[in-house]
């Protein structure tokens, strides 16, 4: 079971991470990792993640996505919390 992720948590990514776009997708490896696995986000997690760069808070990232797209703050909380709760698991970010 993933860990809650606190609105007031402040994702960013492992300092090893590297990321690539193509389209609408984006690539991320963690060299680190021994699996070196590629994770490939779409455009919703792609655009969690590049809003995920130490420098605001959870609560701020879904502030940002819900005005952006005009959706309900609840539901883009609900969506950024496992987003952000599953990259964590991969090791691609940090709380």
């Amino acid at each position: 079971m993933q860990q809650l992720v606190t609105p007031s948590a402040i994702p960013s990514p492992k300092f090893d991470v590297e990321s690539r776009a193509l389209d609408d997708e984006l690539f991320l490896i963690n060299p680190d990792d021994a699996t070196t696995a590629v994770h490939c986000l779409n455009g919703g997690a792609a655009l969690i993640w590049l809003l995920c760069d130490g420098t605001r808070d959870v609560a701020a990232i879904v502030d940002e996505i819900s005005s952006a797209f005009d959706l309900p703050a609840d539901e883009v909380l609900d969506d950024v919390r496992k987003t952000v709760a599953h990259l964590e698991s991969l090791r691609l970010l940090e709380t």
